[in-house]
């Protein structure tokens, strides 16, 4: 790899933990010049300007989460499997810190619901991504006749994010990890209760 792309992945790296404790706002240029050890100079050889930078950023943490969750269902034996291993990806971002300031898409669509159309976007075409891959997995259990074939796969995908990510909501805003086990927990029973086939 050469050392101008070496620099390059380092800045996106180092202002994707910028951008997700700090926000798109909070965030300034001093911020990541002084985070990522660069003279401005430096981070303009490689982004025009802050936008560019969040821009990539973004992508980079939204990486992270697919390959966690890919890494994490390698070993799922079924679709139940598959579902349950987001609950527990989305536990480790709150209880060990493996992505710093958790979730990309939740942090980024709080803060760019209207202020950056372009971060918006992003966070959106993310949380399809999300819902595709969820809506494959239970379309596989439903072919599997693991899941029953009554069930709509995307108000199962709705419901499922939607209690996930508002459980990480709650655990980062009062600090305790039990919020995110909580709704994790909701998610597991209605797996049980509600999708599986006898």
């Amino acid at each position: 790899m050469r050392k101008g792309q070496i620099t390059k992945e380092h800045i996106i790296r180092e202002s994707a933990g910028l951008f997700n404790t700090k926000g798109y706002t909070g965030a300034s240029l001093s911020d990541i010049i002084n985070r990522c050890g660069i003279r401005k100079g430096g981070i303009y050889n490689h982004f025009e300007n802050k936008d560019e930078i969040a821009l990539a950023a973004f992508d980079y943490s939204f990486s992270q989460i697919l390959s966690l969750l890919s890494k994490e269902q390698e070993n799922a034996v079924n679709s139940k499997q598959k579902l349950l291993a987001i609950c527990k990806v989305y536990i480790e971002l709150i209880e060990s810190n493996v992505l710093e300031g958790g979730c990309p898409i939740l942090n980024t669509a709080v803060e760019s619901d209207d202020g950056h159309p372009q971060l918006k976007d992003r966070a959106q075409r993310a949380m399809n991504l999300l819902f595709e891959k969820l809506t494959r997995i239970i379309n596989e259990g439903i072919q599997n006749k693991e899941f029953r074939s009554d069930i709509d796969p995307e108000e199962v995908c709705s419901y499922m994010i939607a209690v996930i990510e508002g459980g990480l909501m709650l655990s980062k805003l009062l600090d305790d990890s039990k919020y995110i086990r909580h709704c994790s927990s909701n998610v597991m029973k209605y797996i049980d209760h509600e999708m599986m086939n006898g």
